[in-house]
């Protein structure tokens, strides 16, 4: 079963968007093999990276630390929305409570 097959009608009636479920992903670290969750992987290790707002296509891993990527795991447009929704996420924590990690 393809990943877009996961995403079914329950989970659209149960108001998880697309871009969240591709933000969902798990990942799996091409140097130590260490699979993680996009979403988690950016809110733990990307918070004060400027990039983390602007769409960074790259992944960095929760054991060992490498950065690699994303297009290395989907297609280059998945990549590109799934980086830009992650961004916003952060944008709109930042703006609802006015916290910066980089200023």
């Amino acid at each position: 079963m393809s990943r877009d097959e996961r995403y079914s009608d329950e989970l659209k009636r149960r108001g998880v968007s697309k871009n969240l479920f591709d933000a969902n992903r798990m990942i799996t670290c091409p140097k130590c093999g260490t699979s993680f969750s996009l979403f988690y992987s950016r809110a733990k290790l990307c918070t004060g990276c400027p990039s983390s707002i602007t769409g960074c296509e790259n992944a960095r891993c929760t054991n060992c630390d490498s950065e690699f990527p994303l297009n290395n795991f989907m297609s280059k447009t998945s990549s590109r929305t799934a980086s830009n929704y992650m961004g916003s996420v952060v944008q709109r924590y930042q703006d609802t409570f006015g916290y910066s990690p980089w200023e």
